[in-house]
């Protein structure tokens, strides 16, 4: 397991950043770990496409992708989102380069077979060499969540589920999963750990519900494919909940 550490951000976060988190990923650099960022940007995305009068359609937490959709996808994740993270992260003295799938073919996807769905993919192949080429030299890697197919087709990709691909390719000690919640609540209160034989029973006994549903099947999904841990948590510097295989970490 790499020394590789895997942020997923909100697209808003680009301009919402605390000190604090430009602080961890400093501490992390200093203690020889590598960073690498995955960011969403659904927000955003939502207004442009109220701008221009598009409908802004879901289905089981996924965003209906129209070609006209994805054009505004792609055009507020790469051209908007990316660079303002990237912007905080160098305004706080931390290298950082935007990538995303057209990069050296950087992530390939296949569409999800639900044709209602429409230009929604799942990632396939992350090839990892540019990422560490990057990590291995102290430059943070800001990755938006869209893929390609082998023909070459952009598809939109739920920035979790891409946070979760891109760590499992590198073999991450860890995964951040940032959200605006403090962590996983059963009857108000976090659970702090979760072990992955765990979540069955959640989700049948529906401790776990809406959002948190599809957030914690690609944790466990993380993790089988040998991530070290994957932390749920409002804040970068608090553990949240913590989901592994087997034993209580922290």
């Amino acid at each position: 397991m790499s020394e590789i550490i895997v942020v997923k951000i909100g697209g808003v976060a680009g301009s919402h950043l605390h000190e604090s988190f430009f602080n961890q990923i400093k501490t992390w650099q200093a203690n020889g770990k590598q960073v690498v960022l995955v960011h969403g940007g659904g927000v955003q995305i939502n207004k442009m496409m109220e701008a221009l009068q598009i409908p802004v359609e879901t289905k089981a937490g996924l965003r209906i992708t129209t070609k006209e959709t994805l054009a505004v996808t792609k055009m507020v994740l790469i051209g908007q989102v990316q660079p303002e993270i990237v912007t905080a992260l160098e305004k706080e003295h931390i290298s950082a380069v935007g990538l995303h799938a057209g990069d050296a073919g950087l992530m390939q996807a296949e569409q999800l077979t639900d044709g209602e769905l429409g230009f929604v993919g799942e990632i396939t192949l992350v090839k990892t060499d540019l990422i560490s080429h990057l990590t291995e030299q102290g430059i943070v890697p800001v990755i938006a969540p869209l893929g390609l197919t082998t023909a070459t087709q952009w598809l939109n990709v739920n920035a979790d589920l891409a946070a979760c691909a891109v760590a499992a390719a590198l073999q991450a000690e860890e995964l951040i999963l940032l959200t605006d919640v403090a962590g996983v609540l059963d009857a108000g209160e976090v659970l702090t750990h979760i072990d992955t034989a765990e979540l069955g029973e959640l989700f049948a006994k529906e401790v776990i519900t809406g959002g948190m549903i599809p957030k914690l099947a690609s944790a466990k999904n993380a993790v089988t494919q040998g991530v070290g841990q994957v932390i749920i948590t409002n804040e970068i510097t608090t553990k949240g909940t913590i989901i592994s295989d087997g034993v209580k970490i922290g």
